[in-house]
C-alpha cells in the first residue's frame, strides 16, 4: 500500500511539472484551461497518495469529490468565458 502511495505521489509530482510547463509555454486559451485541469487532477492524486501512506481513507475521498466538483464548475465558466473571448477577439491566443 505504501509502494502505491509513493509511486502515486512520485507521478502527482511528474503532472504537476506537465501543468506548469504548459501553463507557462503556451499562450492558447484552451491549452491553459487543460495544464490548469492537469494540475488540480495530480493534487487530488497526491492527496489520495498521501492519505494512503498516512493511513486516512474517507476524509481524501470527500475532499476529492469537492474538488471535482470545483473542477467541474470551473470547467463550464471557463468555457463560458472562451467562447465569449473569442466572439469578441476572434481567436484564441492570449495577449
Amino acid at each position: 500500500m505504501e509502494v502505491l502511495g509513493i509511486l502515486g505521489i512520485i507521478i502527482s509530482g511528474i503532472l504537476i511539472g506537465i501543468g506548469f510547463y504548459g501553463l507557462s509555454s503556451t499562450s492558447n486559451i484552451i491549452r491553459v484551461l487543460l495544464s490548469s485541469e492537469i494540475i488540480l487532477n495530480s493534487s487530488i492524486l497526491f492527496v489520495f497518495s498521501f492519505s494512503s501512506i498516512v493511513g486516512m481513507i474517507y476524509k481524501p475521498i470527500i475532499f476529492s469529490l469537492f474538488a471535482i466538483g470545483m473542477a467541474l464548475t470551473e470547467v463550464i465558466v471557463a468555457f463560458a468565458a472562451i467562447i465569449l473571448y473569442y466572439r469578441q477577439k476572434g481567436k484564441l491566443e492570449v495577449e
